[in-house]
């Protein structure tokens, strides 16, 4: 095996779980997540990142993927998208099934919200990269990142998961 596929590959296990999952739960298309986790990878190796560190490599594919996902909605007009999502109904009963419920009342943060909060508590980053997976500035990052939390707490309180339930 050629060592460049070989360094891709540890790349690509390294970092394409998590990137999938983040666009599953992003995008609630399966066939759409695969197909801009594709395309992210596919721009990857054509950026020639063989020399940058794992961090930056993830910054950039979260960026691509994000950029595509917008490219895509643009596509399909916001408002079809913004009306699909707001019309998706949550259960009555706060304790429904947690996982169902929680995948609905993300979806109700905007993207950069959901990109937020996704890579510092799923992907661990720091605030430096999401900085750079998002474009936006490093000290930016605390306060919307508290201002999303805030907006998710209070989603999950108007559906019955006080932090008590949540903790």
């Amino acid at each position: 095996m050629h060592e460049d596929e070989a360094a891709f590959r540890r790349v690509y296990e390294r970092t394409a779980p998590r990137l999938r999952a983040y666009l599953h739960l992003a995008v609630r298309d399966s066939a759409l997540a695969d197909d801009v986790l594709q395309e992210a990878y596919y721009r990857l190796l054509r950026a020639d990142m063989k020399d940058a560190a794992i961090g930056q490599v993830r910054s950039y594919l979260y960026k691509t993927a994000r950029t595509l996902v917008a490219d895509h909605g643009r596509r399909l007009g916001r408002e079809r998208r913004r009306q699909r999502r707001w019309n998706s109904p949550v259960s009555e009963s706060p304790r429904h099934d947690l996982t169902l419920d929680m995948q609905r009342l993300f979806a109700r943060l905007s993207e950069k919200e959901q990109a937020l909060l996704w890579l510092a508590y799923v992907e661990g980053a720091s605030h430096r990269e999401i900085a750079a997976s998002l474009g936006i500035g490093a000290n930016s990052v605390r306060v919307l990142l508290y201002r999303a939390r805030k907006r998710l707490a209070g989603i999950l309180e108007g559906h019955g998961w006080g932090p008590e339930e949540v903790a």
